[in-house]
């Protein structure tokens, strides 16, 4: 068997001007490679044939690496019948629960070298067991330079002073993605994270200049909205990452900063690095994907790929030759590919993204889901997740039960009203009238008094002190 190295070739020839000794206009290569990866130095000045045929590279590559890899290519005997990305749909789809088992360190199934070093992450998802991610530094190198390549398509000025108010620490790897785009961009980076209170943030923003805010959806509409005694910010970018930034944030934002450019940072995930970028022409929930990289397919509920235009779950290939295998890994996210060109000229396809996956909350042995909660809710006129949050807050062994509801919700939605639409949700009306709930209410309140959780994200069903 031959042995794997980064130089291998492993796909047809690219087109000629694609090759790294050939430069575009600027006369700097349009690839670069990373560990036997190819990523293009800016995926928008690609035509669509050269998009696949990097793609296309890219999985020979990956496939070689799986192969030369007795760890990975067990775990995935399917393997061995794929060749084109069409080729995916025949393999089993690996969930959440799939990767809490084969990673370390009770297993280094999906490890294409045990001995490689790296950054290990841990997802912040809902399996039983924690989800941690050994990626290698090439894996890393891909991250950042996918992160600074999203950064330059969604703003026309690279910026210059970044605050970076995510959350640092908890094996979380938002915080050092922003750290690693800010410094190859190159910018000064103020690492103040997500603990540094809306006011001090304020007043440091205004002292450095600083002209962009890297920060989760919640914290940065707290800061925008709130300002500095009273005045704007002296910001021109928002870039938001971990969540939606939703109708009722964005419009507290735009209310609150309506000079500021507002963009998703990425649309990425721990286990998956980066995903999807948003170019200027695109906002809210949709971005192109970085296809160079990583295989995207929508899926119905048998498993099978959905044309453009229809929505589905979603379910991602990186491709990559170190570090850590996924293939068909599901991500928990919701979306549909777009049909129409996005005004930007871009060939890259644009996804956009609807929402998580049904989440579930178990109170007492009973079990729901949040789309239980909004089935229900949507009776009452409340449809987007971001304008609700049902908490169950326990006391030793009695818990009480809010549910707090946005300023964009209809007037009039009592405590009596939500208890009578949920009286034909079965599993949440048990939780309400269940012996152990102390009491019942509705709340319409700011948005800013919804719980996040440590890492700074604004669950739709959340849960505290859980009794024994």
């Amino acid at each position: 068997m031959t042995t794997y190295t980064p130089n291998t070739v492993l796909a047809p020839e690219l087109p000629a001007k694609l090759t790294a000794a050939t430069g575009d206009r600027a006369n700097k290569p349009r690839l670069r490679d990373v560990g036997g990866i190819r990523l293009a130095e800016n995926l928008d000045s690609l035509s669509r044939d050269e998009i696949e045929a990097t793609q296309q590279h890219n999985l020979r590559a990956t496939l070689a690496a799986a192969r030369q890899s007795a760890n990975v290519w067990r775990r995935f005997p399917g393997l061995e019948a794929v060749g084109m990305v069409d080729d995916f749909a025949a393999l089993p789809l690996f969930s959440g629960e799939d990767l809490a088992a084969g990673c370390p360190p009770h297993s280094d199934e999906l490890l294409f070298d045990t001995q490689s070093p790296g950054l290990v992450l841990r997802s912040s998802g809902t399996a039983s067991r924690p989800k941690i991610l050994y990626h290698s530094w090439d894996f890393t190198n891909r991250v950042g330079h996918l992160g600074v390549r999203g950064v330059r398509a969604a703003l026309e000025t690279p910026p210059s002073r970044v605050a970076n108010c995510l959350f640092a620490g908890d094996l979380n790897g938002a915080f050092l993605f922003v750290q690693d785009i800010t410094r190859s961009l190159p910018a000064f980076s103020f690492a103040m994270g997500e603990y540094t209170s809306p006011a001090e943030a304020a007043a440091i923003i205004e002292d450095h200049g600083i002209d962009t805010l890297a920060a989760s959806p919640a914290y940065g509409t707290e800061l925008l909205a709130r300002g500095l005694d009273g005045r704007p910010l002296p910001l021109r970018n928002f870039l938001f990452i971990g969540e939606s930034l939703g109708a009722e944030r964005e419009r507290l934002v735009r209310a609150a900063a309506p000079d500021v450019t507002v963009r998703s940072l990425a649309y990425s995930t721990s286990e998956t690095g980066p995903l999807g970028y948003q170019c200027s022409h695109q906002t809210g929930a949709v971005h192109h994907l970085h296809e160079d990289v990583v295989v995207v397919e929508v899926i119905d509920e048998a498993g099978r790929p959905v044309p453009p235009g229809t929505p589905g779950e979603l379910v991602v290939t990186p491709l990559t030759t170190s570090g850590m295998a996924l293939f068909r890994y599901r991500l928990g996210d919701r979306g549909q590919l777009l049909t129409g060109a996005c005004g930007c000229g871009s060939a890259a396809r644009s996804i956009l993204l609807l929402g998580r996956m049904p989440n579930s909350m178990t109170v007492d042995t009973i079990t729901f889901s949040s789309d239980h909660l909004m089935a229900a809710l949507a009776h009452l006129g409340v449809s987007r997740p971001t304008d609700c949050q049902f908490q169950v807050l326990w006391e030793d062994h009695r818990y009480l039960v809010r549910l707090l509801l946005s300023p964009a919700t209809p007037d009039g939605i009592t405590t009596d009203v939500v208890r009578a639409a949920l009286a034909d949700a079965h599993e949440i009306h048990e939780v309400i009238v269940n012996q152990r709930c102390s009491g019942f209410e509705v709340q319409q309140t700011g948005i800013d008094q919804f719980a996040r959780s440590k890492r700074g994200k604004v669950p739709v069903l959340y849960q505290r002190g859980i009794s024994g």
